[in-house]
């Protein structure tokens, strides 16, 4: 019987190949991204419980773990530190705004596979039924995981960024099932510099056991991409389960 189970904690992750790619983007999108840019670092920062603004040559004081959650007095960290109902506390985020710093970066590799793999725990439930199903038709393959966020925005556990204000735009990923074939033709056509995880992913999607793993490829707006073989978290069987209710609606007649 597997021990993978709704309630134990993430298997850990074979990464084969990161790097950091400088996309060449559109007029449009590089306005917009540099507009969300600008908006973070023009606006203040606020206590990460109230909300409260930082006034003029007034500095709220620091969490002492991460150095990053400010509060505007010692009740709201008190209080935020376990928070309740359906407020995360800051106890259970603290290591993940220390990781990302003040500025939102992700400096060191271990941090930056740590971040892509809390990301991948967060989606598993939709994300591995969603690969076992889809390779299940198509053939194998591997889950293409996208994001128009940046890797250290994704790997918050809460929508607050280091400033303690809300995320500028909703996070999202969108994931695709790709064959090689698919993967040579439709990534590597559009964007050339992808080619350069081919031969990572080539060997994982023929070597990896599609009972009990998947290659995942992952890119965020960035400029991080990473090829690894992720666990299934839930086991085979459920993702199977999982994967036809989800997305085999009106996929299996005909």
């Amino acid at each position: 019987m597997s021990a993978n189970t709704a309630d134990s904690p993430p298997a850990p992750f074979r990464w084969l190949k990161s790097a950091e790619l400088g996309y060449a983007e559109d007029a449009n999108t590089k306005n917009s991204n540099q507009q969300m840019d600008e908006q973070e670092e023009q606006e203040g920062r606020v206590c990460f419980h109230c909300g409260k603004e930082e006034a003029n040559e007034v500095t709220f004081p620091k969490c002492s773990k991460c150095g990053v959650a400010s509060y505007c007095s010692r009740d709201c960290q008190v209080s935020n530190w376990k928070s309740g109902g359906d407020k995360m506390g800051h106890k259970h985020t603290c290591a993940a705004y220390k990781r990302v710093g003040e500025d939102m970066m992700i400096m060191f590799s271990d941090d930056k596979d740590a971040a892509r793999q809390d990301v991948l725990s967060k989606i598993r439930f939709y994300a591995f039924p969603y690969a076992v199903y889809k390779s299940s038709k198509a053939g194998r393959g591997l889950l293409f995981v996208q994001s128009d966020s940046s890797l250290a925005v994704m790997s918050l556990p809460i929508p607050l960024l280091s400033n303690g204000r809300s995320c500028p735009q909703q996070r999202s990923v969108f994931l695709h099932w790709l064959t090689m074939e698919e993967y040579d033709k439709e990534v590597c056509r559009d964007d050339f510099e992808m080619a350069a995880m081919r031969n990572e992913l080539k060997s994982a999607v023929e070597t990896y056991d599609d009972k009990v793993e998947v290659p995942v490829l992952m890119r965020f707006r960035c400029g991080q991409v990473a090829v690894g073989v992720a666990p299934l978290v839930p086991d085979y069987k459920l993702c199977q389960i999982l994967g036809k209710e989800y997305y085999g609606h009106g996929q299996d007649s005909g």
